[in-house]
């Protein structure tokens, strides 16, 4: 079937993280060493997988998180480095040229709901996608295959209709196992590697 839409992952594929969590919470935290950052960070990531699937709650965890390691004052400081985000400026290019092609070009990201709002309103992903799917809001998270599901009917689409893009192998799988295209990419690559891979699935672009 013709591909008729294009669902990207976030991380990794269409952003990443502008300074490396570990050593930005040691520093905006005054931790000990990178020891106790990493712990730090263990708990945050516990505290936010917990809530990937609900529209609630992760606030109220990470401030716990903080209160067991006694930085509750510091919680504006831990969400700013949570929330230090920059786009591939070059692959968002090419999604916006996909979009006038005549496909619809979806955000699919597992997500807490302050990231997510983060991302489609700070960062403008409201008008850069046709439809933003995070975790939290579909009440499933990548690699279930409820994920996928639930954004194919959605759409209101054959699953075959879907090409899915991620920069991890479990999640690439999971939605061929969906029955959606899928491929591995990342947003480093740059978009000659998008487009080509693109075009393996008969999605030409424009340069």
């Amino acid at each position: 079937m013709t591909i008729k839409h294009i669902l990207f992952d976030a991380d990794g594929v269409i952003q990443y993280a502008t300074q490396h969590w570990q050593p930005a919470l040691q520093s905006v935290l005054g931790l000990e060493d990178a020891s106790q950052a990493k712990a730090v960070l263990d708990d945050i990531f516990e505290a936010e997988t917990e809530v990937l699937e609900a529209e609630t709650g992760f606030l109220e965890r990470l401030e716990a998180v903080l209160a067991k390691w006694g930085r509750s004052s510091f919680l504006s400081e831990t969400l700013n480095v949570l929330l230090s985000i920059e786009v591939h400026h070059d692959i968002l290019q090419t999604v916006q040229t996909i979009r006038r092609s005549g496909l619809q070009c979806h955000i699919g990201s597992n997500q807490q709901t302050l990231r997510a709002r983060h991302m489609s309103e700070g960062l403008n992903y409201r008008s850069l996608f046709d439809t933003e799917f995070y975790s939290c809001f579909v009440g499933a998270a990548k690699p279930k295959l409820s994920f996928f599901h639930r954004v194919v009917n959605q759409l209101g689409c054959e699953a075959s209709a879907v090409l899915f893009l991620d920069d991890r192998p479990e999640n690439v799988e999971a939605a061929k196992a969906a029955g959606l295209n899928a491929m591995l990419f990342f947003g480093t690559d740059g978009p000659s590697s998008l487009r080509r891979q693109l075009a393996g699935f008969g999605v030409l672009v424009n340069q």
